[in-house]
């Protein structure tokens, strides 16, 4: 008998006889609720950002190839002129400011100068040792913190931390090494007992099933609906509402860039694709058929349920500058992020907690995105258009929309749309997302 214990009964319908469960989806960023959660996302912005500022302001100091730092110079270096002189006078100004100054703007890593940190770069400061350590509770991520066990009164706390005499050491760890060892051991057996707080889990991570609870039903009905095993995203338009500036110098040239992230936290850049020139106000291209911008295979993953990302980087060909590199930056910093969360959770990743991780990623660097680029828009005055990151999360195969007239059991979303704004121009892009199979 399945347990629907972790089953998130909001995302499911009554109907008379049995639940249907509901496919929701959405246009808007997810705050990021967990205090621990919070701290990593907004300590990983503080380096984003500092990642940015310093890329600018040492142009001449050439960053290691494949790093964040590298593609924002790449990003900088395809700006006109005017544009590249302001945002390198201001990420100056930021750099050469003092420490306090620099710490309120980025955080600890304010501490090095531009040049230290460029030198290292977001990748690889944290290993450098050079900075305070952020400070994560685990016990607010749901987890049992491991204890290492010690006969009372062997040790006292000194202004350097923690002393335990060697001579009141058990005697198996007496030494480094094996102290080492027996610390391992520990954090072993906690993590191997899977011992943590499943209901302070859930709240932090969300709702997580091992199995689909509607895969096999009584209800010759819902077996019929519960073979789609793909979800696909479709585009159905792109329109031009108003025409970026200076409109008087000509028509826009539009490009569509991607990025999409699966129920396992994988993510793939979508490459860029020219949608079309020669766009004034009103004017617009549809597909016939619908344009397939992109997949997943719900097969994928073992854990329920699964949600999925895709996220629309439009731009302005002449434009250039962080456009172009948009999806780069976005996987970039999903990898950093993917690697403080590992370190936060430090080995508890557990049938329990690791498949919510996959979600939790995909949350913070969505967020992380959205508030880096409204920070560069916002400081160095760029009218770059931001990325809209669409969401949908699917609760079993056999979740369904409702269709407009209230009764449930449909395939596809509906006509959905998303809003770009940036260069002084509007656009919308029609979608939706279809299960299929």
């Amino acid at each position: 008998m399945q347990d629907f214990s972790n089953v998130d009964y909001t995302r499911l319908s009554l109907e008379p006889g049995f639940l249907k469960p509901t496919v929701s989806d959405t246009d808007q960023i997810v705050d990021i609720e967990n205090s621990e959660l919070r701290k990593i996302a907004n300590d990983v912005l503080d380096a984003a950002k500092y990642s940015f500022t310093t890329a600018a302001a040492n142009v001449e100091q050439q960053a290691r190839p494949e790093t964040l730092e590298a593609t924002f110079q790449e990003a900088i270096k395809g700006m006109n002129e005017e544009k590249r002189a302001s945002v390198r006078s201001k990420a100056t100004e930021l750099t050469m400011a003092p420490q306090a100054i620099r710490e309120i703007q980025f955080g600890r890593y304010g501490k090095l100068s531009s040049q230290e940190y460029l030198s290292m770069g977001i990748d690889r400061v944290e290993e450098a040792n050079v900075l305070p350590k952020l400070e994560i509770d685990q016990k607010l991520l749901g987890l049992k913190t491991p204890v290492l066990t010690l006969p009372q009164g062997v040790a006292q706390m000194t202004d350097g931390g923690l002393l335990i005499p060697k001579d009141k050491l058990p005697a198996r760890i007496s030494n480094q090494t094996d102290f080492e060892e027996a610390t391992q051991e520990v954090v072993k057996t906690s993590v191997d007992s899977e011992v943590y707080d499943s209901e302070k889990l859930q709240q932090v991570w969300g709702p997580v099933y091992s199995e689909d609870p509607f895969g096999v039903s009584d209800s010759d009905d819902f077996e019929e609906q519960a073979v789609t095993d793909k979800l696909g995203f479709y585009i159905t338009r792109v329109k031009c509402l108003d025409e970026t500036n200076p409109e008087f110098w000509g028509s826009d040239e539009i490009a569509l860039a991607g990025v999409s992230v699966d129920e396992t936290g994988d993510t793939k850049k979508v490459p860029e694709k020219f949608i079309g020139g020669g766009f004034d106000d009103g004017d617009q291209k549809t597909y016939s058929p619908h344009w397939k911008y992109h997949w997943f295979n719900m097969r994928e993953g073992q854990y329920w349920p699964k949600a999925y990302k895709v996220s629309l980087i439009l731009a302005e060909k002449d434009n250039g500058g962080l456009s172009s590199v948009l999806n780069s930056i976005y996987v970039k910093i999903r990898d950093y992020v993917k690697k403080a969360i590992a370190k936060a959770v430090s080995g508890a990743l557990s049938s329990l907690v690791g498949p919510a991780i996959a979600k939790a990623i995909g949350q913070i660097t969505a967020w992380l995105v959205d508030k880096l680029i409204g920070w560069i828009i916002n400081l160095f005055k760029d009218d770059i258009f931001p990325v809209k990151v669409l969401s949908c999360t699917v609760p079993s195969f056999g979740a369904r929309w409702y269709y407009p007239n209230g009764k449930w059991g449909s395939p596809t979303s509906g006509i959905r749309t998303a809003h770009f704004y940036g260069h002084g121009g509007h656009y919308i892009i029609n979608y939706y997302w279809k299960l299929y199979a």
